[in-house]
C-alpha cells in the first residue's frame, strides 16, 4: 500500500482499537511489578522463584488475551467499514445508472451501460463505475464543444465591453473624487485666506490708530515701515482671495495702454510680483527692480512713461529716489515720467511729503488691478483702450 493508504488504514482500523489495549497491557505489567515488590517487601522469606514464575505466567496469559481481543475488535471494525463501503458503492452505482439513462434520453448517442456485477469484488465494481463515468464525461464534452465554440466570440466581446465599462466607471469615480477634493481644498483655502486677511486688516487699523497718537519720531518711522510691509501682505492676500473666489471680472473691462513702458520699484518681492503680474496681464511692457539704486540705473538705460515707486525702502527711500530721478530728468532736459507713490500712509501729511518730493500721484496699499489701471487711464487718457472680449 502507498504511504497515504497505510496511514488511512492505521488511523481508521488499527489505532482506534490498539491504543486502549496498549493501556490495559501497560496497566497489567505495572500491577505485576507492584505485586512482586509488595511480596518481597512484606515477606522477604516467602519471595521465591515460584511466585515470580506464576506472575510471569499471569502476565503472558493477560497479554495473549489482549492480543485476541485486539484481533476480534479489528475484525469487527473491518466488517463495519466494509458494510459501509458496500452501501456507498451501491448508491454510487444507482446514481451512475440514473445519469446514464438521462444522458441516453437527452442525446442521440447511446451512453455506456453499467454492468450488473453483484458478486464482483468492490475494487472491480469501483473500476467499472469509473469507466462509465469517464465515458459519460467524454460524450458530454463532445456535445458541448460545438455550442461553446459558437458562443466563444460573443462571450469574448461581451467581456471586453464589460472591462471597458468597468474602466470608465473607475475613471469617473476618480474624477468625481478629485473634483470633490479640489472643491473642499478651495473652500478651506478661501476660509483661511479670508481669516488671514481680516487679521492683517485689524493689525493695519491698529497701527494706523497708534500713528495718530503721540509717539516719538523714531517710533513713528518704525511703525510706518511696519505698516508698509503689512500693506504688501494685505495686497497679496486680497488678490489671492479674489483669485480663489473668482471675483476678478471687474478688471477685464478696465482701460489699458499697451504702448506704455512701466517701471515698478518695490523692495518687497511679493508686492513687486503682484504689480508686475497685474500690468503684464493687460499687455503692458513692465520692468521691476527692488531698490532705489537699481531704479536710477534703469533710468540711465531706458525711458519709462510711468513709474510706481515704493516709499519705504532700505538704504535709499522712495522719496530720495524720486528727488534724484527728477534731478536727472532736469539735467537731461527730456520728457518727465509720471511717478506714482506706493504707500500705506495715505494721510494729508504723507501726501504733501510725496508731492513735495516730486511724485505726481499716490496709490494706497493694498491696491487692486482696476486701481492700477485707473492710474494709467488718469495720466494717459489718449492711450487707453477697451479690450475686446477674449
Amino acid at each position: 500500500m502507498q504511504p497515504s493508504q497505510q496511514e488511512h488504514f492505521w488511523n481508521t482500523l488499527i489505532w482506534p482499537v490498539l491504543w486502549p489495549l496498549l493501556v490495559v497491557q501497560a496497566t497489567l505489567v505495572v500491577l505485576c511489578v507492584l505485586v512482586v515488590w509488595l511480596v518481597g517487601w512484606v515477606s522477604p522469606g516467602y519471595a521465591s522463584w515460584s511466585i515470580s514464575l506464576w506472575l510471569m505466567l499471569a502476565l503472558l496469559i493477560g497479554s495473549c488475551l489482549n492480543v485476541a481481543a485486539f484481533l476480534m475488535l479489528v475484525k469487527s471494525r473491518a466488517k463495519h467499514k466494509e458494510a459501509r463501503l458496500m452501501q456507498h458503492l451501491a448508491e454510487l452505482e444507482r446514481h451512475t445508472r440514473a445519469i446514464t439513462q438521462q444522458t441516453s434520453a437527452a442525446s442521440a448517442q447511446q451512453a455506456p451501460a453499467l454492468e450488473e456485477l453483484p458478486t464482483t469484488p468492490p475494487f472491480a465494481r469501483i473500476a467499472n463505475v469509473s469507466r462509465v463515468l469517464a465515458s459519460l464525461s467524454t460524450s458530454m464534452t463532445g456535445c458541448s464543444s460545438s455550442t461553446s465554440g459558437e458562443s466563444a466570440s460573443a462571450d469574448e466581446d461581451a467581456q471586453v465591453l464589460l472591462d471597458d465599462l468597468h474602466d470608465q466607471q473607475q475613471q469617473v469615480k476618480r474624477l468625481l473624487a478629485g473634483r470633490d477634493r479640489a472643491r473642499e481644498e478651495s473652500r478651506l483655502k478661501s476660509e483661511y485666506l479670508g481669516l488671514l486677511q481680516r487679521e492683517t486688516d485689524a493689525l493695519f487699523a491698529r497701527l494706523s490708530e497708534q500713528l495718530n497718537s503721540e509717539v516719538s519720531e523714531d517710533c513713528r518711522a518704525n511703525m510706518l515701515e511696519v505698516r508698509e510691509r503689512i500693506a504688501d501682505i494685505r495686497a497679496l492676500l486680497m488678490n489671492l482671495v479674489q483669485d480663489s473666489d473668482g471675483q476678478s471680472e471687474a478688471s477685464d473691462t478696465a482701460p489699458v495702454a499697451t504702448s506704455l513702458r512701466v517701471l515698478v520699484v518695490d523692495d518687497g518681492p511679493v508686492n513687486l510680483m503682484l504689480a508686475r503680474q497685474m500690468l503684464e496681464n493687460h499687455g503692458l511692457h513692465v520692468e521691476g527692480v527692488s531698490s532705489g539704486e537699481q531704479a536710477l540705473e534703469r533710468q540711465q538705460q531706458s525711458d519709462f512713461d510711468l513709474v510706481f515707486m515704493d516709499i519705504f525702502m532700505p538704504t535709499l527711500s522712495g522719496l530720495e529716489t524720486t528727488r534724484r530721478w527728477r534731478e536727472v530728468e532736469a539735467a537731461q532736459g527730456g520728457r518727465k515720467s509720471v511717478l506714482v507713490a506706493l504707500t500705506a500712509n495715505a494721510d494729508n501729511m504723507g501726501q504733501d511729503e510725496c508731492l513735495s518730493a516730486g511724485l505726481d500721484d499716490l496709490l494706497t496699499k493694498p491696491y487692486q488691478p482696476d486701481t492700477l489701471l485707473g492710474i494709467i487711464a488718469k495720466w494717459f487718457p489718449d492711450k487707453q483702450r477697451i479690450p475686446s472680449g477674449e
